[in-house]
């Protein structure tokens, strides 16, 4: 099979996996609208729906490059399965099946902030291999503003699971939804 024939079928891999944390967001927001006393909207909460929304949908987006790799081996695309397969599980932290004692799915998030924070920084370490595997050409072309992407992201999550505060969690979703939204006009809009 030649690369062009393993990357579609890589992709198509990539699209279920990815699909289905799409599906769960989305999931999760109808109920949050169907019964909003039962499940408790929060900025918190919806701040990171948003964010992890966002971050899938450019995930699926820059794997586009993948098409550069040019010899691919069944750890690379276990390698590039697994990092999707993180975007599906922090989708699930999100709106897990049962939020029992927290009250609210804002309440399940501060108490496991850890592993939520965990997977946010296993994400971005993870991504910097994902760029590595597509070669020179893609560091340079995603320049400045990919090095502040993973500092300023690891720093959230450093942040977000050692702070107890409600409020300082707010700020830290605000800025990490605030960065990505500038990301794309940036990147999308104002330079095309």
């Amino acid at each position: 099979m030649d690369n062009e024939q393993l990357y579609l079928h890589i992709r198509v891999v990539l699209g279920i996996i990815l699909g289905l944390g799409i599906t769960k967001l989305l999931s999760g927001i109808t109920l949050l609208i169907e019964k909003p006393t039962r499940y408790r909207w929060s900025w918190l909460h919806m701040s990171w729906v948003v964010w992890v929304l966002l971050s899938i949908v450019t995930f699926w987006w820059w794997e586009a490059g993948l098409t550069q790799v040019r010899h691919w081996t069944f750890g690379t695309y276990l390698f590039i399965i697994a990092y999707a397969s993180l975007y599906y599980v922090l989708a699930t932290f999100l709106f897990p099946g049962d939020v029992g004692e927290h009250g609210s799915y804002e309440g399940y998030l501060m108490h496991r902030r850890g592993a939520f924070f965990g997977l946010i920084a296993a994400i971005t370490l993870i991504d910097l291999v994902d760029t590595a595997i597509k070669g020179n050409s893609r560091w340079h072309l995603l320049g400045e503003a990919y090095a502040i992407h993973a500092v300023l992201m690891l720093l959230i999550a450093l942040i977000g699971w050692r702070a107890k505060d409600p409020r300082v969690q707010v700020l830290l979703a605000g800025i990490a939804l605030l960065y990505l939204v500038g990301y794309y006009v940036i990147q999308y809009v104002l330079a095309a």
